[in-house]
């Protein structure tokens, strides 16, 4: 995922990654399942912002979805937004609802049925996660999910919001066992679905399957 038009450079760290380039995030207008149309920089405009790219399909993207569940319980009264965009196009977009109310995640979640949003940050698999200061510049930048990369995420967002260091996250929340066995490569971890999302229109959903 690139989280603009131009490249940013991702360094991997321990448990994490940092974006050396520092780059504007683009605008967009997404319905959340209400209805209700959300606008990124209305959210983003005094308060910093986690987008995360996911799919129902998407093999890791529940783990990682159970982290940002945390930093929005944990976080959220310090100013952070999470808006968690689905690409689910419409085969799969009547399960986005279910999934959601039925793992109790209570961040937002967007709808990008037509993937637009998703061509627009370039998103080259799922889950992508792209941190933005507010305003918009994004700070970081991460592709896929494996076990630990949730600890450099919440370093910087706990930075991002000008918190001390050290209160890290105890990850772990009870149903994270039965999700660990997948594939700790992260983006290619939806067993080629995420390498497929690229791909708009459904073939993600279909190759997923």
């Amino acid at each position: 995922m690139r989280c603009m038009s131009a490249v940013i450079l991702v360094l991997a760290l321990a448990g994490g990654v940092a974006a050396e380039e520092l780059k504007q995030a683009p605008d967009f207008s997404l319905p959340n399942l209400d209805g209700k149309t959300v606008r990124l920089s209305e959210v983003n405009k005094e308060r910093p912002v986690l987008l995360s790219f996911w799919a129902t399909w998407c093999v890791p993207c529940p783990q990682e979805m159970q982290h940002l569940q945390r930093f929005h319980e944990k976080y959220e009264q310090a100013g952070l937004r999470i808006l968690a965009v689905s690409i689910d196009g419409p085969k799969t977009m009547s399960k986005v609802k279910p999934f959601v109310s039925g793992r109790r995640f209570t961040f937002p979640v967007l709808l990008d049925s037509n993937n637009d949003v998703y061509r627009l940050y370039q998103v080259s698999a799922v889950p992508s996660v792209c941190l933005l200061k507010p305003g918009g510049t994004a700070v970081l930048h991460h592709v896929g999910y494996k076990p630990g990369d949730e600890v450099g995420l919440e370093k910087e967002i706990r930075k991002i919001l000008g918190l001390p260091e050290g209160e890290g996250g105890a990850s772990g929340s009870a149903g994270e066992a039965n999700e660990s066995e997948t594939d700790s490569s992260g983006g290619a971890a939806a067993q080629d679905s995420s390498a497929a999302g690229a791909k708009p229109g459904g073939t993600a959903e279909e190759t997923a399957r």
